[in-house]
């Protein structure tokens, strides 16, 4: 069984509501994350796709709905903006895509660099680029809400990544994917927030989705 797999076949965490203080949902978060990254390297990660490399980028087209969307054209726009990303960051390699007359296609050939290479997992069928272990700093916001299923409680927490946190992994650039800092500022790592919600079921609480590392992108 492959290290990505033993990730993701987390069982989803439960435990008992009565008397669940924060430092109990601290710990159940924290082994979840320790327990889905036993290598300390894959605690934060980025999606590029399902592709085998080398990949050439091209254009999607189709039919759009009545609200001018289509969502096949939509999932090729943003795998063509992380691609350019990521050959930006020096993860991927970028070579202009020439027809046969030798004119560039304004698309590109695009494959894994050594560096890449390194920092490359899979999560199911896509690859992924990962880095450095969450760890919880603190609880810092609890709240209940209701669902058509029950009642649900919402988790605000603070982390931070320790271990390895490559060059790359503090650029703006990745600014372009999801908003990490402002004012083109490289990314902290240090102080960081995230949110898991649980389901409550009499007097236990069910995670909604498995306690895993971070994982960024469709």
């Amino acid at each position: 069984m492959t290290l990505i797999k033993q990730i993701f076949m987390l069982i989803i965490t439960l435990f008992l509501l009565a008397g669940c203080n924060d430092s109990k949902l601290q710990k159940v978060l924290q082994e979840g994350f320790d327990s889905s990254n036993p290598t300390g390297k894959t605690g934060i990660c980025f999606t590029i796709g399902a592709l085998n490399y080398p990949y050439t980028s091209h254009e999607v087209t189709g039919e759009l709905d009545e609200n001018g969307y289509n969502r096949f054209i939509e999932r090729n726009d943003i795998l063509n903006k992380r691609l350019a990303v990521f050959s930006q960051l020096g993860l991927l390699s970028e070579q202009s895509a020439v027809d046969k007359d030798g004119k560039p296609t304004g698309f590109y050939h695009y494959d894994l660099t050594e560096l890449g290479k390194k920092y490359r997992y899979y999560h199911n069928d896509k690859q992924v680029f990962c880095f450095g272990r969450m760890v919880v700093d603190a609880i810092t916001q609890k709240s209940e809400e209701t669902s058509n299923l029950g009642p649900v409680l919402a988790v605000t927490y603070r982390y931070h990544i320790e271990g390895e946190i490559p060059q790359w992994a503090t650029s703006p650039l990745l600014n372009q994917i999801i908003q990490f800092s402002k004012n083109n500022e490289p990314i902290d790592w240090s102080y960081r927030f995230g949110n898991q919600r649980f389901d409550k079921h009499q007097d236990k609480l069910y995670s909604q989705g498995p306690i895993i590392s971070k994982i960024i992108g469709n």
